[in-house]
């Protein structure tokens, strides 16, 4: 099982340095986040930063508009099987995930809590 417990858009899009913090998991309580404010707000940007942190930078990414690729940046905290994970990701073509230490991760970490969902079946879940 993965959360999402904060989405840090630190250069992603039209955010520098903002984070949105989704508090940690209460068991036996409901647990549902709702994110909606008007047009143009940044909804569809924070869920493709989110997005780019489980999948990937793509090469031709549409959020460089503020921040240019090699220094665009999405991170966050995930829990994974009851564990916390800090994760960084950032646009390259290897090592691109990284931990909060900024050593790089194998994917495999993400690949397996998403438990082979492609980013496509993930977007249309959502």
């Amino acid at each position: 099982m993965m959360r999402l417990c904060r989405l840090d858009l630190t250069r992603y899009g039209l955010f520098t340095g903002h984070s949105l913090d989704f508090g940690s998991i209460k068991e036996g309580k409901p647990d549902l986040h709702v994110i909606f404010g008007p047009n143009e707000a940044g909804k569809t940007t924070a869920f493709e930063g989110y997005l780019d942190l489980l999948f990937g930078i793509p090469m031709r990414s549409p959020y460089n508009y503020l921040h240019s690729y090699d220094n665009m940046l999405v991170g966050g905290a995930l829990g994974i099987d009851g564990s916390t994970v800090e994760l960084v990701r950032i646009k390259k073509t290897r090592n691109d995930l990284l931990d909060a230490n900024g050593d790089p991760v194998n994917a495999a970490v993400l690949l397996s809590a998403l438990g082979g969902i492609t980013r496509e079946q993930y977007r249309a879940m959502f």
